[in-house]
């Protein structure tokens, strides 16, 4: 037995109706018994027309509804944009950055007390 992927009876069908539109046009244009002759050759020739067509157009449009496979996810952006208005006042060297480019610790003078205290008593 023949397997199509489909029933027979489909096929049998399908070409039964397109005998049946073929006969139908061909009326009063041939001879009944050139136009039953047509209708039994040309049934299976517009049957595989009809199927080319179906496969073509289903080719054509297929991309349009399968899902992606792999979606595009966007890629977060890290890179902020400072202006003057936005810039930091203080900045710190990152631990990538070369030895020469960080700043150096230099002493800065701070005020010491003195014990210059004046105490008095008062009785």
């Amino acid at each position: 037995m023949l397997d199509l992927g489909f029933p027979l009876w489909l096929l049998v069908a399908v070409l039964a109706v397109f005998a049946g539109v073929i006969y139908y046009v061909l009326g009063g244009r041939v001879s009944a018994g050139l136009r039953v002759l047509l209708a039994i050759v040309l049934a299976p020739v517009c049957t595989v027309a009809a199927v080319a067509v179906a496969v073509v157009l289903s080719a054509l449009f297929s991309p349009f509804y399968e899902t992606p496979t792999d979606p595009v996810r966007p890629q977060p952006t890290t890179q902020t944009v400072t202006t003057p208005e936005t810039m930091p006042l203080e900045t710190t060297a990152s631990p990538s950055a070369s030895p020469s480019a960080s700043p150096t610790a230099s002493p800065t003078a701070s005020p010491t007390a003195s014990p210059s205290a004046s105490a008095t008593a008062s009785p």
